[in-house]
């Protein structure tokens, strides 16, 4: 997967779209950095999530996340948007997506499920504070049914989209731009799919050099594994430790290593154990200030700080709001 291509994709699609609007990406990145909004840092998620959210506001264009996604190139997604465009049908995409979707880099993650004749294709986000949360289920879905609609050639047909929020202002234009009916306050961010569709053939469908993506998928996602493996396994013991936030002695006793060769693996991996704290109490923290009354002491307990002012410095330090206006932004929303 060359995520660079991805990511390069991704600016320039933002730079044409934006430019045709009558702004300058350049010159908003360069006001938003003056204004400690975003870091230089873009090729991370965090910061992506960020800038997402500057771009939304500096152009007023509630929209634009949802424009931005029918413009991303399925060949930017390398093996596997070639992967994508050799299935045979609707269906075989949609079981390669969830099946690789990890080797496109970290992101939201999908969910399958069924009900009443349709296919429901359902997005888990636990990164970002609720505003950025929506623009990128907005970007993603986007991006999907664009895919979905190049792959057939045509609009698919019967799909709707469910969306867990208010319509944002202009989101009458959402349904015009997606070429599909769009439902908001649903119970859940989905994409609705008739079974009836789901065997249309894709154009481009070619069984030999499908078996040949797929392999490369395969050995992608082999390969993704093993470098993630201890990362992996230090935020299952983290998020599993419940109220006990474990140091690293522990958690280095519970994998059967030492203390200098968990640190050494991880290192290995591009990583650390503090990143990796963070990234878990940040997950951890958005978790129980959107789904429980805890108050911000019982929450830094729980979360190993041992003050709550400790807490709300690393939570502003993630998202630029305080866990108290975190809170308050995802109830109205």
């Amino acid at each position: 997967m060359n995520k660079t291509s991805l990511h390069d994709d991704f600016i320039h699609q933002l730079t044409s779209l934006l430019a045709e609007d009558g702004f300058s990406l350049s010159e908003i990145i360069k006001q938003a950095i003056t204004n400690g909004n975003i870091t230089h840092n873009l090729h991370s998620e965090t910061e992506t999530l960020r800038l997402m959210e500057v771009l939304v506001a500096s152009t007023g264009d509630s929209s634009l996340m949802i424009r931005l996604g029918q413009r991303i190139d399925i060949a930017s997604l390398g093996t596997f948007g070639f992967a994508l465009m050799s299935c045979a049908n609707l269906n075989e995409a949609l079981r390669l997506l969830l099946r690789y979707q990890t080797i496109t880099g970290p992101g939201p993650a999908f969910e399958l499920h069924e009900n009443h004749g349709n296919i429901m294709l359902r997005l888990r986000i636990n990164t970002g504070s609720p505003t950025q949360q929506r623009l990128l289920k907005e970007l993603t879905f986007s991006q999907i049914i664009s895919m979905g609609q190049f792959l057939v050639s045509e609009a698919i047909e019967g799909a709707e989209l469910d969306l867990s929020y208010a319509p944002p202002a202009g989101a009458k234009r959402y349904s015009e731009l997606l070429s599909v009916a769009v439902n908001f306050q649903q119970p859940h961010s989905q994409l609705v799919i008739p079974k009836t569709i789901m065997g249309v053939r894709i154009r481009t469908a070619n069984p030999a050099t499908h078996v040949i993506f797929q392999q490369q998928c395969e050995d992608l996602l082999r390969s993704l594994n093993r470098v993630e493996n201890f990362s992996s396994a230090v935020r299952r013991l983290l998020i599993n430790a419940g109220g006990a936030f474990p140091d690293i002695k522990k958690v280095a006793a519970d994998l059967f290593v030492s203390e200098r060769t968990l640190n050494r693996r991880l290192q290995a991996e591009t990583t650390s154990f503090r990143i990796i704290c963070d990234e878990v109490r940040n997950l951890l923290a958005c978790q129980y200030l959107t789904t429980t009354a805890l108050t911000m002491t019982e929450i830094a307990s729980l979360l190993g700080y041992t003050e709550a002012a400790s807490f709300r410095r690393a939570f502003a330090r993630w998202h630029r709001v305080t866990p108290g206006q975190f809170r308050r932004e995802y109830l109205t929303n």
